[in-house]
C-alpha cells in the first residue's frame, strides 16, 4: 500500500494533483489509516498510470473519467477519435508554420515590413488553408500537386529560390535579351530541373498555375513582375537559339 506521499514520489504526480483527482472522483484511495491518511493499492497505481497515459494523449479529465468506465471497444473508439484530433492539430501547426515562414520571407525579400502582404499571408494559411490545394487542383493531378508542395517543406531549397528571386527582383528593369537576364534565366531553368527533373508535362502545368495565380499571395514571392521577367527572358533565349540554329543550317 502507498500513502499519498509515496504514490507522489513513485509516479511524479504532485500531492496537490492527487488531491484534486480524489476530489473529482477520478482516483479514489483504496482505504485509509486510523489517522485518516489515504492509502493506495496496486489497482489504484495502475489506474493512475492509465490516467497519465490518457492525459498525455490529450484527453480532458472528463473524457478520461468516461473512458475508464467504458469497455475496450469504447477505448478503441476514443483513441481513434483522439488520433483524428491530433492529426487535425498537426495540420493546424503545419499551416501556422507555413504562415510564419511566408511572413519571414516577405520581410527578407521586401527588406521592410509590408503589413498588407503579411496580413494576406496570415489570412491565407489561417483562415483559408485549403485555398492553395483548391487552386492547384485546377492545374495539377494529385501526384504533381504533392511534388510541387514538397518544395515548401525543404528549407534549403526555399532559401535558394528566395535568393534567386531576390536577384531577379533587383534586375527587373534590364532587357530580356541582356546578358544579366539570360544568366538569371539559365539559373532559373537549372534550378527547376534540379528540383523537379525534366517532366515537361508537370513543369508546364506548374508554370501555368504560378503564371495565372501570381497576383495572389499564395505563390509569393513569385509576383507577376517576376513571372513576366522570367517568361520574357526565356522567350528571348529560345528566339536567339532558334535564330542561331537557322543560321547554322544555312
Amino acid at each position: 500500500m502507498y500513502t499519498i506521499g509515496k504514490l507522489s514520489k513513485k509516479t511524479g504526480v504532485t500531492i496537490r494533483t492527487l488531491d484534486y483527482y480524489d476530489e473529482v472522483g477520478l482516483l479514489k484511495p483504496k482505504s485509509a489509516t486510523e489517522g485518516g491518511h489515504r492509502l493506495y493499492g496496486d489497482e489504484e497505481v495502475m489506474r493512475l498510470e492509465h490516467i497519465l497515459a490518457l492525459k498525455y494523449l490529450g484527453f480532458s479529465l472528463e473524457k478520461i473519467q468516461a473512458i475508464l468506465h467504458e469497455s475496450a471497444r469504447t477505448w478503441e473508439e476514443a483513441l481513434s477519435e483522439q488520433l483524428l484530433m491530433v492529426k487535425d492539430q498537426k495540420k493546424r501547426l503545419d499551416e501556422l508554420e507555413q504562415s510564419l515562414t511566408a511572413v519571414l520571407y516577405s520581410i527578407r525579400i521586401e527588406d521592410e515590413v509590408k503589413w498588407p502582404l503579411i496580413f494576406g499571408a496570415m489570412q491565407l494559411f489561417q483562415q483559408d488553408p485549403d485555398k492553395v490545394t483548391r487552386v492547384l487542383d485546377r492545374y495539377l493531378n494529385a501526384e504533381q500537386k504533392e511534388k510541387m508542395l514538397s518544395v515548401n517543406h525543404d528549407e534549403k531549397k526555399t532559401k535558394e529560390w528566395t535568393a534567386l528571386i531576390l536577384e531577379i527582383r533587383k534586375h527587373l528593369h534590364v532587357s530580356p535579351e541582356s546578358d544579366v537576364a539570360q544568366a538569371l534565366a539559365d539559373r532559373w531553368m537549372e534550378g527547376v530541373y534540379n528540383m523537379f527533373g525534366d517532366d515537361e508535362e508537370f513543369l508546364g502545368s506548374a508554370w501555368d498555375a504560378i503564371s495565372e495565380e501570381s497576383d495572389d499571395v499564395m505563390f509569393y514571392p513569385m509576383t507577376k513582375e517576376v513571372v513576366t521577367f522570367i517568361t520574357e527572358a526565356i522567350r528571348a533565349k529560345e528566339m536567339k537559339e532558334n535564330g542561331d540554329n537557322e543560321e547554322n543550317s544555312n
